[in-house]
């Protein structure tokens, strides 16, 4: 089965950029192990008529109601099982209030039947900023989960489709620290961390590694090798994670190329994967990142550590 949904992803990957509309408007065992391991598989997202293809058509838009987010989500929500897609909140990279740059990385991943809303208005360009002058703010990310799962707009603008029980939070670089300070959160189940990962020091508005033991939930980091300025952080942070973790690192990918450049069809194919085992249960899913013949394991020049995680 997972051999045959990789290779429809593969073949698909290809146009999911395309497919894209714009719509103006509208190590001993934790806790988190134990309750990763026993919780039950969710109800994977499915057409009204039957299974999922492997590559939805897909629609950008605002965020009724909430300003300064964009929606990625598949275009025929009718078609698709209320209450069956879970939400994922993302960071931008330099924390920015644009998601352009990773436009293809959040097409593809909503294209697998996620609802993904991204920091940043629809029509939003990337303004310059240094390190210094960049402040995390987590509280967006949560502010789209409880806008996506509670509000009446969100309800209507997604027609019921949305699993408002399974939300994941993702980010890049900076807005990874973003997301890995919102996965503190009761409401988030997943977290996924690109390029990214706390300094020794505290930064971008002080957020530093002691948040890391607030964690509850599986956790993924991914680094683009040793030319990724996150690759130290990214292997130091994972070495501090008490939940069921991954570590991943695709030495050619650098710091954005998982993100926005020639990598970026693998990337959202791992965070999908990522969250295909972690939210819905996907076994299949969950081969590609644990145990030594893992999926991505095999992949030419990526690397894979993880801890705590069940197949």
């Amino acid at each position: 089965m997972f051999a045959r949904s990789m290779t429809a992803r593969t073949l698909l990957a290809v146009t999911v950029g395309a497919a894209v509309l714009t719509v103006p408007g509208p190590a001993a065992v934790s806790s988190a192990e134990a309750s990763f391991a026993q919780s039950p598989p969710p109800r994977m997202p499915s057409t009204a008529g039957g299974s999922t293809p492997a590559v939805l058509p897909t629609v950008r838009e605002a965020a009724d109601g909430l300003s300064g987010h964009t929606v990625y989500r598949p275009a025929d929500l009718k078609a698709l099982r209320k209450g069956s897609l879970p939400v994922i909140v993302h960071g931008n990279g330099a924390c920015a209030t644009s998601n352009l740059e990773g436009i293809t990385f959040l097409t593809g991943l909503a294209s697998q039947g996620y609802i993904v809303v991204a920091n940043g208005g629809v029509d939003e360009f990337p303004v310059p900023s240094t390190p210094d002058q960049t402040t995390a703010r987590p509280e967006a990310l949560l502010a789209a989960a409880r806008w996506a799962t509670e509000s009446k707009r969100a309800r209507k603008q997604f027609d019921g489709r949305v699993d408002t029980t399974r939300v994941g939070v993702l980010g890049h670089s900076c807005g990874g620290i973003e997301a890995l300070a919102a996965g503190t959160d009761p409401m988030i189940d997943a977290v996924a961390g690109f390029n990214t990962g706390y300094f020794a020091e505290p930064s971008f508005g002080g957020y530093g590694r002691d948040r890391l033991a607030d964690l509850h939930t599986p956790t993924l980091l991914v680094d683009g090798g040793p030319d990724d300025v996150a690759h130290q952080n990214s292997i130091e942070n994972y070495a501090l994670l008490d939940v069921p973790a991954v570590l991943a690192s695709d030495a050619a990918a650098g710091h954005v190329g998982l993100i926005a450049g020639l990598q970026a069809t693998m990337g959202w194919q791992v965070a999908a994967d990522w969250f295909d085992y972690v939210l819905r249960g996907d076994r299949a899913a969950g081969a590609r990142f644990v145990g030594p013949d893992c999926g991505l394991c095999t992949e030419d020049g990526w690397t894979i550590e993880s801890k705590g995680l069940p197949l």
